[in-house]
């Protein structure tokens, strides 16, 4: 059962928006909403951001189809965290960005070294 649903939430998902893609892997662990921009921008070196009303889009996306769980605290802090079908999603998109990496890297591209 858990297995059909994971890969019709692989089908729908994959291959992952940027948004989406940054908005699951900054979740992994359990985070405040207002923290996840730090978040992004920590993990990708400031090289990249989504901006809030994408942002909350995407968690509100996500909170649907249940890739992440929202958990509201008695302060009203709202804390997001990955499933084990936001992790499947995650774990697909991994396979498909290594295979690409296999493929450009059989390229004799130059470095920017």
């Amino acid at each position: 059962m858990a297995a059909g649903l994971y890969q019709r939430l692989i089908d729908k998902y994959v291959p992952l928006t940027e948004a989406t893609f940054l908005t699951l892997v900054s979740v992994a662990q359990p985070i405040r909403n207002m923290d996840i921009p730090t978040k992004i921008a920590t993990l990708t070196n400031h090289q990249l951001q989504i901006g809030l009303g994408t942002l909350y889009t995407t968690l509100h996306m996500l909170t649907q189809d249940y890739l992440i769980k929202d958990q509201i605290t008695a302060d009203d802090q709202h804390i997001y965290e990955l499933t084990g079908s936001g992790l499947a999603v995650l774990a697909a998109e991994r396979d498909r960005l290594g295979l690409l990496n296999q493929i450009i890297n059989q390229l004799d591209l130059p470095t920017d070294d």
